[in-house]
């Protein structure tokens, strides 16, 4: 842990200078120290990349049952086994405070504290969501000597993000436009928006612990405004073209056509008659031979993510499955990754409306939040190259609401759809976050085979957190032992245990 919480500023040996040979090989047009911006454009990198390569990028969405994988062996998420957490992002706290450090006295410098307010909480928010209890008080501040931090509890944890983008959202407002910034080019009204979204989304987030007070709190979020308007305040991660910056699954033949598409999604979207299926996917190649053609639903077939491997892998090479869509490993500058979308803003608002926590028409938001889904999906193939002749366009998003898709009599119902439409914006997307999502609600219900589930301690059902990092024991062993032994029983550090927010 000490290398996660004091490391040395990545800048320092980036940019510093100690000989002659410097001095006199400068480029006098270039900057040689590190500024605010050049901060905000890597921690934000770090932030906001997907991490990892093409097999790490599958496996992401493999855990929430979006897709199968059926090439070289069984994918570990795909069975329910999730292993450590990283604690990297750490590494960066100290990158935060240098930017504001750098931005102090100028006429930015409320901006770049929104900025790394608003990381420091997201990462936080991420990291909790998956282990439980984390250092946040003490966590970044080696230099104060808090080199083994203590592990905050959970609960106080999201009071800290909480509290960290109420701050952010303030200093955003009194900003101005920056630079250095990958997301928004620098728009602080756009960064304000964002807090906010995320404000309400870390408060649904707390729905089985939630205080009046904090329900409140969410209801006055609401009600100020400033928060996401369309698709183009999303925030994203937009891929280039350029070496470096592509799409994961860009030419990564091992992985499409070798990932299918889960049966869960592929019956839903056909339930729906939603043409977000022929973005998702190709036609089963046996259902073409069978005489099925590319523009109907039925030509595409889902894969159960709970069959064993060696029978789903034959039965793929039958042709009898769906491969993802060939656009994901066509497209250089393929699919944005989505980190905090209108649509789902929308639709966390409706299903708060449907909770009680403020007021308002849950149907618009919920309609809302699928037509701008929809409208997202149909902007990633604007050429319609890809959508097989069913393109989603205006008229189709339009008739969207007639069918089963038209919002439910009961409230159970209602939910459940909102719940299924969230789901669904994060194909092949932030795979973690939409298996939280599902921890939280129950809903969609995943496939699940004791006889092929990889979840050691609770073959009948599905991991709950994730391990704390190896490197804890090593290094931390005093503080991470204490907050073992007060959340869980007998202190064990496993992936079925429940978590505070959870109880």
């Amino acid at each position: 842990m000490k290398k996660i919480i004091y490391t040395a500023l990545f800048v320092s040996t980036v940019f510093a200078s100690c000989s002659k040979f410097d001095e006199y090989n400068t480029n006098p047009d270039s900057t040689t120290e590190a500024t605010a911006a050049m901060l905000a454009t890597g921690v934000e990198l770090s932030t906001f990349k997907s991490g990892g390569d093409a097999k790490a990028y599958i496996s992401y969405s493999a855990l929430p049952k979006y897709v199968a994988y059926l090439s070289e062996g069984a994918m570990d998420t795909q069975y329910n086994s999730i292993g450590r957490c990283s604690f990297d992002s750490y590494t960066l706290w100290p990158n935060y405070d240098q930017m504001i450090e750098y931005a102090q006295g100028t006429e930015y410098e409320s901006s770049y504290r929104g900025l790394a307010g608003f990381l420091k909480a997201y990462n936080a928010y991420i990291l909790t969501m998956r282990t439980g209890d984390i250092p946040y008080s003490e966590a970044g501040k080696g230099k104060e000597g808090h080199v083994t931090p203590k592990y905050d509890t959970q609960e106080e944890v999201f009071k800290s993000v909480l509290a960290e983008l109420e701050a952010a959202e303030a200093y955003f407002a009194a900003g101005r436009d920056f630079t250095g910034d990958l997301i928004y080019s620098g728009s602080v009204a756009k960064w304000r928006k964002a807090t906010n979204a995320l404000r309400l989304k870390v408060l649904l987030s707390l729905s089985k612990k939630i205080t009046a007070e904090q329900k409140a709190e969410f209801d006055a979020i609401v009600k100020a405004g400033n928060l996401l308007e369309s698709n183009d305040d999303n925030l994203q991660l937009v891929y280039t073209t350029t070496s470096g910056t592509w799409h994961p699954l860009y030419n990564q033949t091992l992985f499409n056509p070798y990932t299918t598409v889960s049966e869960l999604v592929v019956d839903e979207l056909k339930r729906l008659s939603d043409r977000r299926l022929f973005y998702f996917a190709e036609p089963a190649p046996a259902q073409l031979e069978a005489g099925k053609t590319e523009e109907e639903f039925n030509a595409y077939v889902g894969t159960n993510t709970a069959a064993d491997f060696t029978k789903s892998a034959a039965e793929f090479q039958q042709g009898k499955f769906s491969p993802i869509n060939e656009r994901y490993i066509e497209e250089q500058a393929g699919d944005p990754y989505l980190h905090l979308t209108y649509a789902e803003q929308c639709l966390i608002i409706a299903e708060a409306i449907e909770l009680g926590w403020t007021t308002g028409n849950a149907e618009s938001y919920y309609e809302n939040g699928v037509k701008a889904a929809l409208a997202m999906v149909a902007s990633f193939d604007p050429e319609n190259r890809y959508n097989h002749g069913m393109p989603i366009d205006d008229a189709y998003i339009a008739s969207y609401f007639e069918g089963p898709a038209a919002y439910a009599a009961s409230k159970e119902e209602r939910l459940e759809q909102i719940w299924m439409q969230k789901y669904l914006i994060k194909f092949l997307q932030d795979g973690y976050d939409a298996y939280m999502e599902v921890r939280r609600t129950g809903y969609p219900v995943f496939p699940n085979d004791p006889n092929t589930s990889l979840n050691i301690d609770n073959k009948e059902g599905f991991p709950t957190r994730w391990q704390y990092p190896e490197g804890e024991t090593k290094t931390n062993f005093a503080n991470l032992d204490a907050a073992l032994k007060r959340q869980f029983e007998n202190g064990y550090d496993g992936t079925n245990e429940l978590m505070w927010l959870l109880k």
